[in-house]
Order: C-alpha cells, then structure tokens, then sequence
C-alpha cells in the first residue's frame, strides 16, 4: 500500500502559515488533510478554513515537534482512516524545530512519508529583528521551499539583504518572494524530498501563552488603542472579538496588526512572547477594562 504523502509548514510567529493554508485550502483539488498544531487551548486558525476538499484535525496547547508528538500520531493514524486523503499538509506552531517532526514521520509513523518542508519566513521580522534564535535558524536551514513573505512591507534594497541572510542559510531550497503567501500552492506539492533529518533532542519552547475569553462586546476604538500599546514581551496576538463596530479576526505580529471582518460570537484571543505570562493579569485587567 503507496503511504500518503506530508508536506510540513513551518516558520516563525506570524510569519504567514495559516495565510498559507488558506491558499491551499481555496485551491484544493486532492483531498487533503490538514493538522494544525497552535500556542494556547482556543483552537483560532481551524476556524478561518474553507474548503470542499479539507479535513482538519487540531492539537492545541503543545508542540507537535516534541510534547504533542504522540498526538500527532494518533491524529495522522484517523485522519487516514476517515478522510482517505491524497495529501496531509502539517501546520506547526512558531517555536517548533522540524527536524525531530521529520524525523517521526520518517521512522515512527506508519503509512506516511515527508515530501517537503515548506518554510514561511516574515522578511519583515527578519528585517526589524535580524538575529535568529536556533529555532529560527533551523527552520530555514531545513526547508525545501522558502517562502519570503511579507516583502512589501520592506524597501527593496533592505529586501536584497534578508534575501542574503535566508540564502547564506539554506542555499539548497527554492525561494519564493511573496505578499500575503499570494503563491502558485501547486509548487509546494510533489518535492519528493531527500535530505534525511536526524533525530535530536527535546528542545525547550522559548514562548509562553495565555488565553483571553469574553462574552462581552468590547469598545472598538479602546481596543485600537490596545493593540497599538501592546507589551514588547508580546510577539503575537491572534483571535477573534466582538466590537461595538462589528466582529473581526485579529492577527497582531511585532508591533504590526490586522482586523478583518469575521463572523464570530465572543472575543477569544491568544497572546504569545517571551515573558508573555508576567503581562498576562495587566493584559486581562485592560480588556475587561474596554467591555461596554
């Protein structure tokens, strides 16, 4: 029996993923099945998905890469015993190193096998906040595909220096420059990938997340506000609230922020960063501050 074959995504926080799994999930002509791996209990990306073809299964609260990695799978073993899909595609969270999912899914894991690791790297962030962490570091460095995302928010000669940095990294892979992960999916399938990862030790996850849950609808404008004061111990935000002028789904990356209309019944926000639970009361204090 042929195994289903993987694509992994991969990358940092907020550097475009779940927009990236929007784009496959709109185009999908196999069947394909998505695991999505996210900081905190609130499950935020499996929501904004559209898509005859997609199956979702969700672990939340955890790193698929080492904590969640007996989830993960048990998650892959159903999903291809009820959705029979063509193809799985794996979203990991911003802290997870790929090499130890690879790994498993290579060794430990029946009826599949890796075709490509597809990393989302944020020039953005890459160009405000240059030096990378090692998970940053590895991330690219084991990629097949790069996606450099976000190269309009930076001029283009700041763009020409990211793109020396992510190549002296990983001169292997397939770089592709893009808005909004606005991309030809098709290109991400197919890779057949032979670099071998090796296994390695557990890794400690650098973020720590809360959640934010209310029924209440918040002050638009005072939530604005909010945003735009955000702690630098928070990196990134995402979720959903419900205001006084209309309901939005609400990604916040490193000082950036987004709302989009989104039909949702209650605020439900996750807050991710280093340090991100010493902020966590005065955060909480300052939203239930701004219900009307």
């Amino acid at each position: 029996m042929s195994r289903v074959p993987v694509t992994v995504i991969t990358g940092y926080l907020g550097a475009g993923k779940t927009t990236l799994l929007r784009r496959i999930a709109e185009s999908a002509e196999k069947r394909i099945a998505i695991v999505m791996n996210e900081f905190g209990e609130i499950a935020i990306d499996s929501r904004v998905f559209e898509g005859k073809n997609i199956k979702i299964a969700e672990l939340a609260g955890g790193c698929v890469c080492c904590s969640l990695s007996g989830e993960f799978g048990l998650a892959v073993a159903e999903l291809l015993e009820t959705a029979a899909p063509d193809w799985i595609v794996v979203e990991t969270t911003g802290a997870a190193e790929p090499a130890a999912l690879a790994y498993d899914i290579r060794e430990s894991i029946a009826g599949i096998k890796l075709d490509a690791i597809v990393t989302v790297v944020d020039a953005d962030s890459m160009a405000r906040f240059p030096s990378l962490g090692h998970t940053g570091r590895e991330q690219i460095e084991l990629a097949d595909i790069l996606i450099l995302n976000k190269i309009d928010l930076i001029p283009k000669e700041t763009l020409e220096k990211v793109k020396e940095i992510v190549k002296s990294l990983n001169g292997r892979a397939v770089m592709v420059d893009s808005e909004r992960c606005g991309i030809d999916t098709g290109i991400l399938f197919g890779v057949e990938r032979r670099e071998i990862a090796k296994k390695h030790k557990l890794h400690k996850v650098e973020f720590e997340y809360f959640d934010y849950v209310s029924d209440g609808v918040l002050d638009n404008e005072r939530f604005v506000r909010f945003l735009e004061k955000m702690p630098k111990e928070i990196y990134r935000c995402k979720g959903f609230v419900r205001t006084d002028r209309g309901r939005y789904l609400v990604n916040q990356v490193a000082g950036r922020y987004e709302m989009e209309g989104f039909d949702c019944e209650k605020t439900e926000l996750v807050f991710i960063g280093n340090g991100a639970l010493a902020q966590k009361q005065k955060i909480l204090n300052a939203l239930d501050a701004i219900i009307i």
